[in-house]
């Protein structure tokens, strides 16, 4: 173990009418999300569909509002955004937009951009971090994690291709826009990444119960890679060999873990905090 010191545009689908709002075609009642690609991420929550239109408005598609919420405030300011960038939108009633998410506050989008990490080609700030999530299968917990890596300024988040949960609606609404800015690879396992982003200068560091350190007893390099379990049963043993060091984040009661969001933010911001204070001398 090493030491540390719906319808594309152009295509068939529903046409404007007079007033800008599309018309379902011939009074057709079927599930717009059936009939789109199943590639295209379906983003909800008010504040992920705002980010991705802010960020890449191009890559959204299609969109579904709820109807009786076309006069709040909230999707009043969407709905010119979709003027503005001339994207296609169906108002329909509730109930079809809860057949995609029940948490969709009103407004769907679907965006064709899929944001992949590639770690192996990546011009590395000199202060990077990177997660990786070994089995997370909640989605408020991984979309937790994409909002925090977001404001914290993490690279990208690895996770397993199985076993792990994705990208879904709920994520991308609890990241509150995260998704845009934080890259996710999925991969077999974290052995190839791992040496790959290890001769790159990386250091790994598994978030385990069984470590005799804390996280305040590590001085951390430039480039750190956090690795955490999943929710029930932590680092698998193959993934706390390919770890640098085990480390732990203090607790009162040892019988009790912390949430794996929580725990997260607190190795980040333990690690931005040291930085901060190295740049400061």
């Amino acid at each position: 173990m090493r030491k540390s010191s719906f319808h594309p545009k152009g295509g068939k689908g529903p046409q404007r009418s007079s007033g800008g709002r599309p018309q379902p075609r011939g009074g057709q009642t079927q599930s717009i999300h059936a009939s789109l690609p199943k590639s295209w991420r379906q983003i909800t929550g008010t504040h992920a569909v705002k980010e991705v239109l802010r960020v890449r408005p191009q890559s959204v598609k299609q969109a579904i509002v709820q109807k009786n919420l076309m006069s709040t405030p909230e999707v009043k300011e969407l709905l010119a955004i979709f003027r503005d960038h001339d994207i296609r939108f169906e108002e329909r009633a509730e109930p079809e937009l809860a057949k995609i998410t029940q948490s969709h506050q009103g407004v769907i989008v679907f965006s064709d951009y899929n944001p992949a990490f590639d770690y192996t080609h990546q011009a590395w700030e000199h202060e990077s971090m990177i997660v990786a999530l070994d089995g997370v299968e909640d989605t408020h917990n991984l979309g937790a994690i994409l909002r925090t890596s977001w404001l914290m300024g993490v690279s990208g988040v690895i996770i397993p291709s199985d076993r792990a949960v994705g990208l879904t609606p709920t994520v991308h609404k609890v990241a509150c826009g995260g998704a845009e800015h934080v890259e996710i690879a999925r991969i077999n396992n974290f052995n190839e990444p791992f040496e790959k982003l290890k001769e790159a200068g990386f250091w790994v560091y598994g978030l385990s119960h069984k470590a005799e350190k804390s996280i305040y007893d590590i001085e951390y390099p430039e480039k750190v890679i956090w690795v955490l379990g999943a929710e029930d049963k932590g680092l698998r043993s193959t993934t706390e060999r390919v770890c640098d060091e085990l480390v732990s984040i203090p607790q009162a009661a040892a019988d009790a873990s912390y949430n794996v969001s929580v725990a997260t933010a607190m190795a980040l911001a333990e690690t931005k905090r040291q930085w901060a204070a190295k740049n400061k001398k």
